[in-house]
This record gives structure tokens, C-alpha cells and sequence, in this order.
């Protein structure tokens, strides 16, 4: 028995090309922000640095939404939305917590609150696109 691949649709190819570069793009500044962490024997870069990167980077990807909205993924499309509208109007309580805690527990916390609503959006949408394959 052979099993032949499953593929997405012609008409969801370049959706998902837009996905996995804004995807891409979203990894490397959530990596970022966590290897601004300060675990280990290294000094990270400031937790701010790593905010900052985060917060250009959602913003870029604002824009850029739309590359991949379409009506088979709307309600993944939607939960990225809200998701990127979440970790946005949690940067600036992060930023504070950065500058006045001490607190390692309190960082992450404050980073988890950025970082969580994106991952599991995001993971949603790979899932959504996943589903798609015929």
C-alpha cells in the first residue's frame, strides 16, 4: 500500500508561505525575550531588550496579518489577532515589573503573560492549516 502526502489546497499555499515567515519571525523574538532570562551563570541581556524586540515584532506582524486571513482559517485567524492585541497590552506591565523586581518568579510571570497568548494562538493556527490538508 502506498500512502500518498496529504497537501493543502492550491488556494491556501500562499497563505501559509505568509504564516510560516510571520510564524518564523515570532519564534525569534519569543526566544529572544526568554534568553533575556536571567537563569544560569550568564549575564542575559536586559528582559527589556527582549520586550522591546517582541513588541516591534507584533507590531510588524499587525500589518501584516492579513496575508494569510482567508475563510477556512478565520477563527485562527481571529485568535492571532487577539492573541498579538493580549501580549501587547501586557508589554508595558512587563516593562515595570522588569525595572522594579528582583523577583525571578514575578519576571517570568510578568514574560509569561507576553509570551503565553502567542504560542498557544499561533499553535492553533499551525493546527488550523494542518487541517486543511486533503
Amino acid at each position: 500500500m502506498i500512502f500518498r502526502r496529504k497537501r493543502l489546497p492550491d488556494e491556501l499555499v500562499e497563505p501559509r508561505r505568509a504564516f510560516d515567515d510571520q510564524v518564523e519571525r515570532l519564534e525569534a523574538a519569543r526566544g529572544a525575550l526568554m534568553s533575556c532570562l536571567p537563569v544560569g551563570r550568564v549575564d542575559p541581556a536586559p528582559v527589556e531588550v527582549g520586550l522591546d524586540l517582541v513588541a516591534d515584532t507584533l507590531a510588524e506582524l499587525s500589518v501584516e496579518l492579513d496575508a494569510w486571513r482567508c475563510p477556512p482559517l478565520e477563527e485562527a485567524w481571529q485568535g492571532c489577532v487577539d492573541a498579538i492585541a493580549e501580549s501587547r497590552g501586557t508589554i508595558a506591565e512587563a516593562h515595570r515589573v522588569a525595572r522594579e523586581s528582583t523577583e525571578l518568579e514575578e519576571l517570568l510571570g510578568a514574560v509569561e503573560d507576553v509570551d503565553e497568548p502567542l504560542g498557544h494562538a499561533f499553535g492553533q493556527a499551525e493546527r488550523a492549516f494542518n487541517a486543511q490538508r486533503r
